[in-house]
């Protein structure tokens, strides 16, 4: 009993941790490169001259 006590709060802490790291975005550049606007108003974070991947 003292043992569901202790561990279910553990354990719901953990879960929430990971649900909130699956929902986080994770996409950019990772800040190579800032945050700009292009010419038709949309927002973008790299440039179109860098196709290659940064290994």
């Amino acid at each position: 009993m003292i043992e569901t006590i202790i561990l279910v709060p553990i354990l719901w802490i953990v879960m929430s941790a990971i649900y909130m790291l699956l929902l986080k975005n994770f996409e950019g550049t990772k800040g190579i490169t800032p945050e700009y606007k292009s010419k038709d108003g949309t927002k973008r974070t790299a440039k179109k001259d860098r196709e290659d991947f940064i290994v």
